[in-house]
């Protein structure tokens, strides 16, 4: 516009952007986009028919450390706008080992935040993957519960559970029964303290049936027979399977 100018400026300690003519514009907290709303705001009462353009040249660094269950624990220099899951992958990921669904965040002796990475992968929820400070600690614990499902399912695994989770829950992860699943009961194999437990449990028990560590669950296929179905061999103008019901009868 009228006015050609480019300015380098460096965030003071207290989060302000010392602008010549213009003083002090507070930016702490924010994010990039905020900030680059505040500072055009601001400035733009003095630049009035001037184009505002901010970028950020160079961010500052944070240290991190990322202890537990996870593939490198140690001590991590990431950019100030680093996330619980930036560090995860500086450390490597998480161990087999390790939980994905309660990964806290440490700050200042005190817990501030609990990512559930099934959220994220699920349900695409970033809830809880709060922006890391300095000297913050990324703890990972171990796993609570670890259930196997196989048979007739989407996405046939083991998956982590919580102790509050149901069966309706584990079919929700595991993408949910394919087209050829037996769905009267699905069959829930439980190791006890002396002895082996089987459960049938039907559709309507779901939903109420918790999870144990150490639980595998088969779900069957349908049976490869028809209910509806005659066929007809030999010398006929049109041979093969044809269904028995109201018209047609055997």
């Amino acid at each position: 516009g009228n006015t050609q100018q480019r300015e380098i400026l460096t965030i003071s300690p207290e989060g302000e952007v010392p602008v010549p003519n213009v003083g002090p514009i507070q930016v702490n907290g924010l994010t990039v986009s905020a900030a680059q709303s505040r500072i055009r705001g601001k400035m733009g009462k003095f630049y009035t028919d001037s184009d505002i353009k901010v970028t950020v040249g160079q961010t500052r660094t944070i240290i991190v450390n990322v202890m537990g269950a996870v593939k490198a624990p140690g001590t991590y220099t990431l950019s100030a706008f680093s996330t619980v899951f930036n560090a995860l992958y500086m450390a490597g990921g998480i161990s087999d080992l390790g939980t994905m669904r309660n990964v806290k965040v440490i700050r200042n002796g005190r817990q501030i935040s609990v990512v559930d990475i099934y959220e994220f992968i699920i349900n695409g929820r970033l809830s809880g993957n709060v922006r890391l400070q300095d000297n913050d600690v990324v703890q990972v614990g171990a796993y609570e519960c670890i259930v196997d499902i196989s048979g007739r399912v989407k996405r046939p695994m083991a998956y982590e559970m919580r102790k509050t989770e149901s069966l309706s829950s584990l079919l929700k992860y595991c993408g949910g029964l394919s087209g050829d699943a037996y769905r009267k009961f699905i069959r829930v194999f439980r190791k006890s303290e002396d002895l082996k437990s089987v459960y049938n449990v039907e559709e309507f028990e779901r939903a109420y049936f918790k999870m144990d560590d150490g639980d595998s669950v088969i779900v069957d296929s349908i049976i490869d027979r028809y209910k509806n179905m005659v066929e007809v061999r030999g010398a006929v103008f049109r041979p093969g399977m044809y269904h028995l019901g109201e018209k047609i009868n055997s």
